[in-house]
């Protein structure tokens, strides 16, 4: 139990949290219950440096572009594997920054609950 960080260079997973934090996830996501309630919560979040280091303001519209195509594919994958999904974005940032205890250039842009059907 806890908050992990994916590392895309290698696919693996490192434990940046430890603890039970979706009650206050579901908290800081105007009380959205299914937040506590779903076995695990995926945060997509996005670091907006990155890009438009790169492609300049056209960078943000990337970055939103990525998540969106990040979800899509949280979705399919838990269709294939007979779960259920649904993306969040009605929550406080700040709050859930400070409770994930994410770096201040990451922004959180979807909280998506998954469990089982």
């Amino acid at each position: 139990v806890g908050v992990y960080k994916y590392n895309p260079e290698n696919h693996s997973l490192s434990k940046i949290k430890d603890g039970d934090l979706r009650s206050e996830l579901a908290m800081s996501a105007l009380g959205q219950n299914w937040l506590k309630e779903a076995p695990a919560v995926l945060v997509i979040g996005g670091v907006f440096e990155r890009t438009t280091k790169k492609y300049g303001e056209r960078g943000i519209r990337y970055v939103y572009m990525e998540a969106g195509h990040t979800g899509q594919n949280v979705y399919l994958q838990a269709t294939a594997l007979n779960l259920g999904t649904v993306t969040v974005g009605a929550f406080d940032d700040e709050k859930v920054k400070e409770i994930l205890g994410l770096p201040k250039e990451v922004l959180p842009l979807y909280l998506m609950p998954i469990g089982k059907i």
